[in-house]
């Protein structure tokens, strides 16, 4: 999505510099006996934020998920388990349709990653596993046209030791965190985008305020500098 990209362009415009002085400082982070060094505070922080918005929701998948098997035990019918199983890829979609939608692209990457943390299944497991191979496939395909890979996975001891030690502070209480999701349904998603929209135009009006202060600037160096040399 081009949500994330623009607005991450305006962020590094309007504080490259004082993000030059901030990402020297080393965040120290003590869990248990082990202190776990970060050499960059700035993406530390914002990926708590991140973990903190999206983590409940994958909780909540996970506890779905929970449920649905529990409940598929009780079936003897193959019947009925497909007709269950549509239901509960139903309360999947219900739930998280408009969620998604509302997640910047590595928002999106992050909570399929926490998904597979907690319940072992990538997304496209979970879509065949309810809802058959077929439209696994169908949904890895739609995920490609939106730069989307549903077979991703979560690897702590890798790309994702920074999350995973976040994680494991939160479940140390050494965190703040709020494991309630906040829903998002098509009414709350319109309001969302609605003021996503209001504060590009605005993002793009400053960005090109401060351009022009900068042509200016640069007019008057140049003026002064052959004033100088002509003296």
């Amino acid at each position: 999505m081009m949500k994330l990209s623009f607005l991450l362009l305006t962020f590094f415009y309007l504080c490259y510099s004082p993000l030059q002085a901030q990402v020297k400082d080393t965040l120290h982070i003590q869990r248990l006996s082990e202190l776990t060094v970060f050499q960059n505070k700035w993406a530390f922080e914002r990926q708590v934020e991140k973990i903190r918005k999206i983590y409940p929701y994958a909780l909540h998948a996970a506890s779905l998920l929970e449920k649905f098997d529990a409940e598929l035990l009780e079936i003897d019918s193959k019947r009925k388990k497909k007709k269950y199983n549509k239901k509960a890829h139903e309360e999947l979609k219900e739930d998280y349709t408009y969620v998604i939608r509302d997640l910047y692209r590595q928002e999106g990457v992050l909570l399929m990653k926490l998904i597979h943390r907690e319940t072992g299944l990538t997304a496209s497991e979970i879509i065949q596993k309810y809802r058959g191979k077929f439209q696994a496939e169908w949904f890895e395909q739609i995920g490609k046209i939106w730069e989307q890979n549903f077979n991703v996975k979560y690897d702590p001891a890798g790309e994702d030791y920074m999350t995973e030690q976040i994680i494991l502070q939160i479940q140390d209480e050494v965190l703040e965190f709020n494991p309630e999701p906040q829903m998002i349904d098509k009414k709350q998603y319109k309001i969302n985008m609605k003021e996503y929209r209001e504060d590009v135009k605005e993002s793009r009006k400053r960005v090109k305020e401060m351009r022009q202060k900068q042509r200016e600037i640069e007019k008057q160096n140049k003026k002064l500098k052959k004033a100088n040399s002509l003296r």
